[in-house]
């Protein structure tokens, strides 16, 4: 008879292995919860994709880090839309900078009773009202729409040549993180658009004398507007927190300079734009501006070698002075027409407590200061001064001796062209910047003077023959899960024998 052969494993053996797959188990366990005690601990986050994503900008950074209260952000979004992942994405990063920051999703086509919550809650229209994120702090609320979120490239539908539009920028970053300011500002900011005189005005959409773009602008920095007329006995509010005064083409009243001219005087923030239609005939407000060391000249300004148009009406002026202001405008430019000279008052006595005026932007050593004739057309002469002309101006006073500054420091902002900022133009170079920095400083949120610039959409097409797509086919129904399943039947068979 074949004596029985020895069993494989001894009792001791099997033990033995036991035991060390126990100590392995625990050891790995106890591996993962000191590796976890030290992320949360020292945690880090590091942004990998090409697109950086998940990198947020200094000034995000900044804003977060003053959150104290709740922000819930609200993405009330179809799931498939291209741009949900997009803001839920950069939205997670928030969350994760401050957890003060709480995200909620709602697809309104799946989920009908949370979508009916959300309309009474936030008062949003049916129609109107789809595919927005919604920002809410302690009652204030403020809506970024999905159309806001994205730049797109229009040429090859306008050329005839494709119907499809692409998304080539994301701004969600800078949406969101205005929204925010917004809603954790506790006191709304107000802006005033003077009116009455042949002023750009705020709901015009006109390219080239609406300012309808320029009043997103300020929506986006969290600012309301309003329009004012300073007729008969009406003064500037005292909620006015910022004074436009656009382009006026008719003289501005006595009365109305008087009362602009106390407003600053109490500490008043005045944008104050100028433009060729009233180079020949004065507004009154120049000689208001004289008394805070402003020159506005009665002329046109060319620069022939940076203009962009045939009749070299236009200049192109990356000239920028060293006032914070314009500091991050540093290595772009401005678009402008047919501006007028706006410069320090060479003449005027300095004291240390008078306004300090400073020149943000000039044109090349190839500007030309031009007479104009009353039609509007430039006088070439051989007088004309040419050379660096300064076309803008800020000027800051911390407080008007004998006068009370009820609103702080005055600021005030005087460019010689306003057309620059009217629709047509607004979006050229980098005029939207510009004006959304003006209003900051002139806000004195000195915080909000870094940019957040759009992020790049990139687009990835891959062409694929018919047979290249049969043979992918094959690949992913057949051997991604074949080779699991054939590799699971060699192992079975050789312990088999």
């Amino acid at each position: 008879m074949t004596p029985e052969p020895p069993p494989s494993f001894s009792p001791g053996r099997k033990w033995n292995i036991t035991l060390n797959t126990v100590l392995l188990v625990l050891s790995v366990f106890a591996l993962l919860a000191m590796a976890n005690y030290l992320a949360a601990r020292h945690y880090q986050r590091f942004a990998w994709s090409g697109s950086a994503q998940a990198e947020l900008s200094p000034l995000t950074k900044k804003v977060l880090a003053a959150v104290t209260n709740e922000v819930r952000a609200t993405l009330y979004f179809d799931r498939r839309e291209p741009l949900f992942e997009m803001s839920h994405s950069l939205l997670k990063s928030y969350a994760t900078a401050n957890p003060r920051v709480v995200i909620e999703t709602i697809d309104y086509n799946r989920d009908a009773a949370a979508a009916q919550a959300a309309k009474r809650k936030y008062n949003l229209s049916e129609k109107n009202d789809r595919d927005l994120v919604i920002f809410e702090c302690q009652g204030r609320q403020k809506n970024v729409y999905q159309g806001e979120l994205s730049d797109l490239d229009l040429r090859e539908l306008m050329a005839g040549r494709s119907a499809e539009v692409k998304r080539i920028a994301f701004k969600g970053e800078m949406h969101f993180t205005s929204a925010i300011l917004s809603v954790l500002t506790p006191r709304q900011l107000k802006a005033y658009f003077l009116q009455g005189h042949g002023e750009h005005a705020p709901e015009s959409d006109d390219g080239l004398s609406g300012y309808s773009k320029f009043a997103g602008v300020l929506a986006e920095n969290g600012v309301k507007h309003e329009k004012l007329q300073l007729a008969g006995t009406a003064d500037i509010p005292t909620d006015c927190n910022l004074l436009i005064i656009a382009g006026p083409r008719t003289a501005l009243p006595d009365a109305t300079l008087d009362k602009i001219d106390r407003y600053l005087k109490q500490g008043g923030r005045l944008f104050a734009l100028f433009n060729v239609a009233t180079a020949t005939r004065a507004t009154g407000l120049e000689a208001t501006l004289a008394d805070w060391g402003v020159v506005v000249g009665g002329n046109i300004v060319r620069d022939e070698d940076y203009a962009e148009s045939l009749n070299k009406q236009d200049m192109v002026i990356s000239a920028f002075g060293t006032h914070k202001l314009v500091r991050p405008l540093l290595g772009s430019g401005l678009y402008l027409v047919l501006p007028r000279a706006i410069s320090r008052d060479q003449t005027a006595t300095r004291s240390s407590d008078g306004p300090k005026v400073e020149v943000l932007a000039s044109t090349s050593p190839g500007g030309r200061v031009m007479r104009v004739r009353a039609d509007g057309s430039p006088v070439f002469s051989d007088d004309d001064y040419v050379g660096r002309v300064p076309l803008m101006v800020a000027v800051e006073q911390g407080g008007v001796r004998d006068v009370s500054a009820a609103r702080g420091s005055t600021r005030i902002v005087v460019t010689g062209d306003s057309i620059f900022l009217a629709n047509a133009s607004i979006d050229k170079l980098a005029n939207h910047e510009f004006a959304s920095y003006a209003i900051n400083w002139l806000l004195a949120r000195e915080e909000l003077l870094v940019p957040i610039p759009p992020r790049p959409i990139t687009e990835y097409i891959v062409i694929v023959s018919h047979a290249q797509m049969r043979a992918l086919q094959w690949i992913l129904l057949g051997a991604l899960p074949g080779a699991p399943i054939l590799l699971g039947t060699l192992v079975w068979l050789r312990r088999r024998r």
